[in-house]
Formats: C-alpha cells, sequence, structure tokens
C-alpha cells in the first residue's frame, strides 16, 4: 500500500513536471545529532498529534520500521480578492511527509490542491498550486482576477507554511516527555 501511494505520487509529480507545472513544494533535512530513529518518529508522532485537531484524520501511512510518517492535511483559505471571494473561499489540501533517519529527519509538504465552498454563483478553484508565477489556466476575460487570487493562495500557504515549518522544527528538536528523567 505504501509503494502504491509513494508510486503514484511521483508518476502525478513526473505527469504535472513534464506539462511545464512544478507542484509547489515546501522540502528539508534537518540534522539533529545523537538523536536516533526511533526517537525521531516518537517525536513527529507527537507533534502531528499536538498540531492537527484530529491526527488520525490527517495520517495516512506510519511505518517506523522505514521511518515515514505521510499525512492529508487542510488549511482553511480566506480571500484578500475582494471580487468572487465567496467563489474562492475555502481550503487548501496538502501532503505531509516526514521522513527520519538516526541524526536527521527530512519533511516535504507538497501537492497544494485549491477546494472552494463555493455559493450559489458556482465555486472558482484553482486547482493544484504550482511554482507558476501566474495561473497557468486563466480564462482570457479573468486573467488578471485569476491571477490576484493565485499570488493570494501563494502568500497565504507561504505564511501557514512557515509557521507550520517552525512548529515542526520546534517539535522535533523537543525531548520526548518519557526520556526526561525528572517527572
Amino acid at each position: 500500500m505504501t509503494r502504491l501511494l509513494l508510486t503514484i505520487s511521483i508518476v502525478f509529480t513526473f505527469t504535472l513536471s513534464v506539462l511545464g507545472q512544478e507542484p509547489l513544494t515546501y522540502s528539508e533535512v534537518v540534522h539533529i545529532e545523537n538523536v536516533s530513529q526511533k526517537e525521531l518518529y516518537n517525536r513527529a508522532k507527537l507533534w502531528f498529534a499536538t498540531v492537527y485537531n484530529s491526527s488520525n484524520d490527517v495520517l495516512q501511512i506510519e511505518n517506523s520500521e522505514e521511518g515515514e510518517i505521510i499525512g492529508k492535511a487542510v488549511m482553511e483559505y480566506n480571500p484578500n480578492v475582494f471580487i468572487k471571494s465567496e467563489q474562492t473561499k475555502g481550503n487548501i489540501k496538502y501532503t505531509i511527509k516526514i521522513f527520519v533517519k538516526d541524526g536527521r529527519y527530512k519533511y516535504e509538504i507538497t501537492d497544494f490542491i485549491h477546494d472552494p465552498h463555493g455559493n450559489s454563483y458556482g465555486k472558482s478553484s484553482m486547482g493544484l498550486i504550482s511554482t507558476e508565477e501566474e495561473f497557468p489556466n486563466p480564462k482570457p476575460m479573468e486573467k488578471r482576477w485569476s491571477n490576484k487570487v493565485w499570488n493570494d493562495i501563494k502568500t497565504q500557504i507561504e505564511g501557514n507554511m512557515s509557521l507550520l515549518v517552525v512548529s515542526l522544527n520546534d517539535g522535533m528538536n523537543k525531548e520526548s516527555e518519557s526520556k526526561k528523567d525528572d517527572w
């Protein structure tokens, strides 16, 4: 199951790259000296449980032997572009992956997909958020508006992911309570 999901993810990413759309991705390898894979895995699980209201709903794959945790999460999108804002307001779904090895971990946050709630006039989805500077598929009469929404979404993702990464780094550097002797 793990391999199948990873294969699908790789094929999806490759297909988008071929089409000229590279998915927006945040990724980094972080070194933490003298911390075992098992301890880093436990820290990552604790971080998921602390950050997400229901980590059971978020987590898709948990493999302690391989040192990988993969989850699907959602952030709210409240547009700062007021024209058609009710048609774009909604969620941005994303995938978060954490891989751990002795002395280091890697996070990858990717596959941001705009999923608006919409209203009686319909919904306007920006779809997969890529590294493109402009919205890749605008309707001719809506190019300017589409680009404003596109950039607003990317700005909100950047702000949310900056906070999330700081939280993750803090959580991964925090010794587990069970490791402390003075409790």
